[in-house]
């Protein structure tokens, strides 16, 4: 393995996926956990320009100067310890964030460019500019309000307006009894659509869609509500894919998994734009090499085609 190393910072099984990858195209991965390697900050200069510094792993001192690219990840719930030790963790991912921001290679992705993503009616403005369909949507604390938007859209779903996952639910009859709760949180609220669901990952120049079918609102709890998701690789219309495309480049994510639905009146809805994205599920599911891409894109490889 002659290549320069990748950089990892994280403890999931995306991260454990990319590794893999790394190693099978010949590239040695530098996998730093925070639970194992937090005792030790990373240490930077910016001088004339020139990032220098170095970091800890595996018990040994590592120059910054030689990595190729970073992959940044640490953003889970910090491991088992003391309370001393979580907060540890804490600094440490927060210090290795704000490195991220100045390294001069390839970083997926920047916390800077994750940042629409903390709100979803902000990041669906900037989808709709990029040609994207949108749900009607509103974000609010007020019952009265909802059930008026209700009258007039049809069926809604609700989910948090901000970055922070929520499952995403109709909003049936148990949820109206629970709306008075809204004003201690405003909740957005959208037209529930109907069509085909299709997670979309764009990794660079590289394009993994991911068709799913499934019998409950959010797929991703599918097991967790009692129903059945069905992922399958599929193909996008050209002009969905250069939309995709686009998305990644004017939301600065080299790495960012976008929720579509080809939705029944003929239109194409992109619902959110993932910033960190929890792949492993898709490429277990499908087989689709979606860590490979994301290794040949943290290398600086030719993507494939």
């Amino acid at each position: 393995m002659s290549q320069a190393p990748v950089l990892i910072i994280g403890s999931d099984s995306p991260c454990e996926l990319l590794v893999q990858s790394l190693r099978h195209q010949g590239v040695q991965p530098l996998w730093l956990r925070p639970e194992t390697e937090a005792q030790q900050l990373p240490r930077h200069a910016l001088a004339g320009g020139r990032l220098t510094g170095s970091f800890a792993h595996g018990g040994r001192s590592q120059a910054l100067e030689a990595v190729q690219g970073i992959y940044l990840r640490p953003f889970g719930r910090p491991g088992s310890g003391s309370q001393a030790s979580a907060l540890q963790q804490q600094l440490w991912c927060q210090a290795w964030a704000e490195l991220g921001e100045l390294f001069p290679g390839t970083v997926v992705n920047r916390v800077s460019a994750m940042g629409s993503n903390a709100s979803k009616p902000y990041q669906l403005r900037l989808l709709a500019g990029l040609g994207f369909a949108v749900p009607p949507s509103l974000v609010s604390n007020d019952p009265a309000e909802v059930l008026a938007f209700e009258a007039e859209q049809g069926p809604l779903i609700y989910k948090s307006a901000s970055g922070v996952r929520s499952i995403v639910r109709e909003l049936d009859d148990e949820a109206r009894s629970r709306l008075d709760r809204l004003r201690h949180c405003p909740t957005l609220f959208q037209k529930r659509l109907r069509g085909s669901n299709v997670r979309v990952h764009v990794v660079g120049q590289e394009v993994h869609a991911t068709e799913i079918d499934a019998d409950v609102v959010d797929y991703r709890y599918a097991s967790r509500q009692g129903g059945d998701a069905h992922l399958r690789p599929t193909t996008l219309e050209p002009r969905t894919r250069e939309r995709c495309l686009r998305a990644s480049q004017v939301l600065g994510l080299p790495f960012v998994g976008l929720d579509l639905m080809l939705a029944d009146d003929g239109l194409t809805y992109c619902f959110e734009a993932n910033p960190s994205p929890g792949y492993s599920f898709f490429e277990d599911a499908t087989g689709q090499d979606i860590s490979g891409s994301l290794a040949r894109l943290l290398r600086g490889a030719e993507p494939l085609h």
